[in-house]
């Protein structure tokens, strides 16, 4: 059986739209927004096709993209979130959605957090941004929202900035002084901010 011939349990659609097999009689439905009528995979192919399907994000290119974010430094965040911004006006200047970044768990907090962060990156200054990162990160954000299997991002995003921290020392050492104690963004990698302190063996934040 090839991919193409498997029926998976979350696709985005050619808009960028998240759908996810929890409708009657198996049926793809939005959840949680009910605007659009649940569909099979015949019908949802035929009406909101290509469908790619959402997978799993390769631990090769997250590590790739966190390895780049720490050696950046202090420009590490900053960075990030120009690239994460530059890469949805790109897929809006093709006619695309940006609802695809969050297309593999639409309704939970983290997708909320990633949509307010897609806007972060309009406004900081060139001197701010690692050249290098930036071009990885763009050129790995670009292939998750385009490429044949759609990755969970909400989630899968702050997990890499947590990785980025912890390879460059701390989530200080990514962040300059602009992005420290962002709300948005430290809500968004709340669930990666917690460190083991080895002397006194407690989890701090």
């Amino acid at each position: 059986m090839t991919t193409e011939d498997t029926d998976h349990y979350r696709y985005a659609d050619r808009e960028g739209e998240g759908w996810i097999r929890n409708g009657p009689g198996d049926t793809y439905t939005t959840h949680p927004r009910y605007d659009l009528a649940p569909l099979t995979k015949a019908d949802l192919e035929t009406q909101r096709g290509p469908l790619r399907p959402i997978g799993l994000m390769g631990q090769g290119e997250s590590a790739r993209l966190a390895e780049a974010l720490a050696g950046a430094g202090k420009k590490g965040l900053a960075t990030f979130l120009v690239a994460l911004h530059r890469t949805a006006l790109t897929l809006i200047d093709d006619g695309a959605s940006t609802a695809v970044f969050t297309a593999g768990r639409p309704g939970s907090w983290e997708a909320a957090d990633l949509r307010q962060a897609l806007r972060l990156g309009d406004d900081i200054a060139d001197s701010r941004i690692d050249r290098a990162a930036l071009e990885t990160a763009r050129e790995l954000l670009l292939k998750w929202v385009t490429g044949p299997v759609q990755p969970e991002l909400g989630d899968g995003l702050a997990s890499i900035l947590g990785d980025a921290a912890e390879k460059a020392g701390s989530w200080a050492a990514i962040t300059d002084e602009w992005l420290e104690g962002n709300d948005l963004i430290e809500h968004w990698t709340s669930a990666y901010r917690q460190s083991f302190n080895p002397t006194t063996g407690v989890a701090e934040f």
